[in-house]
């Protein structure tokens, strides 16, 4: 097979594939918090200079040209950074430092303020919520850095004021335990903040892989052939993994190899290519994949295209492949190759492997499907043929038949019979014989008319009393009783097609229960008639009830029966009574034997006048 030429600038006329949203990073709601916490704490950081310049206005502290320079630069300080973007800042390796810097100096100029007697209660509680902002914005490193310099400045503020050394202790105490406090706050809100965004990328990627499957059963759902399915299904699958050509392969299990399954998806259109199958046997990737169940990516395809068969006669430079499977059954194997852009990942394999799932599914379905179907197809022209030969056959018999029974007849005359008593027994057994095969001909001009639907009806009012009187008369059958009620009774029939299924009948009444008599009844119902063939004798066993209706069926075995037939009477009786918008069943007879029960339409009671002028024929 020569590997089609493909052009990679063409339009896909597919939908693109959903957007996967871009994996979050783990720190990144981290950093967001961060930043938020840093412009709220600038905002506060305003309020408490406040304080403090108005706190050193009251106490006339300002005279120290310390505190009036810290708060100053204090002021520069919080100009600076309120016009920082911390939102981009934090991320980068300079936000963390910047922090560090700004509370560092927050805390350099708070030990200057603090200086004075005066300010030195104000001052003291602000390391405290510098320490535990850090604990929460920077990690374990400058954490500690600040909170050392926060026990360095209360130690420099106690000592300045004399503080006991006990208060001094009380206040280290209580910054190690704000410190470690918010430390271990932090270190959980940011493993929290991990798991969160972890569990939000898998999710994501979840309702990607879900639209994904949706959109391939859509697809697959709305399918009734392979020729119809496989296309969308490929090209749907190489739009979501940003590939260039798709290439299903199924397996045949008769010949024990993959197939290849045309079209083959290049470059955003279905392209026809020739057979090509692959022995599961010989090996080779695509064999491997087959046999292994895992999916395989592959690269540098084109340096060794001979080793690896249709993907490299197709001119690929990379592709993954992957098994399809419905549960432990092997069904084939799928192959995208050439991405769009960048190379393939184990997350395009990982996708292909999920959505291999459901195609495996629905192409296995939709190819037993079609081999039933292409079965059933041949099956039917073979009845047809059948059907046909029947006919053709029945009619070239029944020429050349005629001709011999007018010729019997003519001879069987007395002017023209011979005078022998054995030439005329063989001249009446040959009679009796064509005869037997004429009948057998029309059954199966019947037969093959009923298969076609087209029996001629010609339906017309039926006195049933006279009627079946006349069937019985000409079969010559002693044994029968007729019983009409009532005595005028008609039904809406074909004369022709009821004399052949009441002489099927009575026929095989007699010839099951030759030694016991035969009754026919006929009852009115609301709308219809049933006329009811009872005979005693030994009935129908209950497993071949369902099938005494079908064609060429013998109660006894070929090879054994005692009794002649063809096993098509019962299956013209069923036929004909359909056709005349009727229908017959079997039941048990009372104390053994079997009634066969004919359904006919029912018409209007016709005066006793015209029933006695009543002719069948």
């Amino acid at each position: 097979m020569t590997g089609p030429q493909r052009s990679r600038i063409q339009m896909n006329p597919y939908p693109k594939r959903p957007t996967v949203p871009a994996p979050t990073s783990d720190v990144a709601p981290v950093w967001r918090f961060r930043a938020a916490a840093m412009k709220r704490s600038v905002a506060l950081a305003w309020v408490v200079l406040v304080i403090l310049a108005a706190q050193a206005v009251r106490e006339g502290a300002f005279v120290y040209l310390g505190l009036s320079l810290s708060v100053v630069l204090m002021a520069i300080v919080l100009i600076a950074s309120s016009l920082l973007d911390w939102q981009r800042i934090m991320p980068t390796n300079s936000g963390p430092w910047a922090t560090l810097a700004w509370i560092g100096t927050i805390i350099v100029c708070l030990i200057v303020i603090g200086s004075p007697k005066e300010m030195q209660t104000l001052a003291s509680p602000m390391f405290f919520g510098l320490v535990a902002l850090s604990g929460l914005v920077l990690d374990r490193v400058k954490h500690v850095i600040v909170s050392v310099l926060a026990v360095a400045g209360l130690g420099f503020l106690s000592f300045l004021a004399a503080t006991q050394v006990a208060t001094l202790l009380v206040q280290i105490f209580s910054v190690v335990v704000v410190a470690t406090a918010t430390a271990l706050m932090g270190y959980e809100f940011e493993q929290e903040s991990v798991r969160s965004a972890r569990r939000l990328t898998d999710l994501q990627r979840q309702r990607a892989d879900f639209e994904r499957l949706y959109a391939v059963s859509t697809t697959l759902a709305g399918a009734d052939s392979l020729a119809e399915v496989l296309p969308e299904l490929v090209g749907r699958i190489c739009n979501y993994l940003n590939a260039q050509v798709g290439v299903v392969m199924l397996y045949v299990p008769d010949t024990h190899e993959l197939r290849l399954m045309n079209p083959l998806w290049v470059s955003g259109y279905p392209v026809e290519a020739g057979d090509f199958t692959v022995p599961v046997s010989t090996g080779g990737v695509l064999a491997q994949v087959f046999k292994s169940g895992k999916p395989l990516h592959l690269d540098r395809i084109s340096d060794r295209p001979d080793a690896f068969g249709i993907l490299g006669e197709l001119g690929l430079t990379e592709a993954i492949l992957a098994p399809l499977r419905v549960e432990q059954f092997k069904v084939g194997v799928i192959a995208v190759g050439d991405p769009a852009a960048g190379t393939f990942g184990e997350e395009q394999a990982e996708a292909l492997s999920s959505l291999g799932a459901p195609a495996a599914l629905v192409l296995s379905q939709l190819g037993r499907y079609e081999a039933v179907a292409e079965m059933t197809r041949r099956l039917e022209e073979v009845a047809q043929m059948k059907t046909d030969f029947v006919s053709v056959v029945s009619h070239e018999l029944r020429t050349p038949l005629t001709s011999i029974i007018g010729s019997l007849d003519t001879v069987a005359r007395p002017e023209l019979a011979p005078g022998s008593e054995a030439a005329r027994n063989l001249l009446s057994t040959a009679r009796r014989q064509a005869g037997r095969l004429q009948r057998l001909i029309e059954d199966l001009l019947i037969v093959s008319r009923l298969e076609r639907n087209a029996v001629p009806i010609q339906l017309e009012k039926v006195v049933l009393e006279t009627f079946l009187a006349d069937v019985v008369g000409a079969l010559q059958i002693a044994q029968v009783q007729i019983d009409v009620e009532p005595a005028d009774l008609t039904v809406l029939s074909d004369p022709d097609h009821l004399d052949r299924i009441f002489l099927n009948l009575l026929e095989n009444a007699v010839k099951y229960a030759p030694d016991s008599p035969v009754e026919v009844k006929a009852i009115a119902l609301a709308n219809r008639v049933e006329v009811s063939v009872i005979d005693h004798g030994f009935g129908i066993p209950a497993g071949q009830r369902e099938r005494i209706f079908h064609r060429f069926t013998q109660l006894e075995g070929s090879a054994t029966r005692t009794r002649g037939g063809t096993g098509l009477g019962l299956n013209i009786v069923k036929g004909l009574a359909e056709a005349m918008k009727g229908g017959v069943e079997m039941r048990d007879t009372s104390g053994g034997g079997a009634t066969f029960v004919v359904t006919l339409p029912r018409t209007a009671p016709v005066p006793l006048a015209a029933a006695a002028n009543y002719s069948s024929y």
